[in-house]
């Protein structure tokens, strides 16, 4: 990769680092750490609803519904719920670099983004 494009991404990669929302998540990471069984819940929670957007034999709404209801109870847990929405805001971030990236090269992907 060219040096100067290295040297941008690298400053990208620090300025999320240094963001609110990074913070926030890797704040909400150690807490959700410190609990092994929790931090197992969490993951099986995540593993879960990633597996559930991949496949397409299901109805959607019914097993999201059925994973919400299951999980109730982690997701009543304010730190639980807090250190979700920081992943989803990191998430978005990324999302957001991917997209003004793609959207403004003349990169032919086969298919619109959004």
């Amino acid at each position: 990769m060219d040096e100067q494009l290295e040297e941008i991404v690298t400053g990208l990669v620090e300025r999320v680092k240094e963001s609110q929302e990074y913070r926030e998540y890797r704040r909400m990471h150690e807490i959700i750490h410190q609990d092994p069984d929790k931090e197992r819940a969490v993951n099986e929670y995540r593993r879960q609803i990633f597996e559930l957007q991949k496949r397409r034999d299901v109805d959607l709404f019914t097993e999201a519904d059925r994973l919400e209801r299951e999980f109730a109870p982690l997701r009543a847990e304010p730190y639980v719920n807090q250190y979700l929405d920081a992943e989803l805001a990191i998430c978005r971030i990324v999302q957001h670099i991917n997209y003004s990236l793609m959207s403004e090269m003349d990169f032919d992907l086969g298919f619109e983004l959004y």
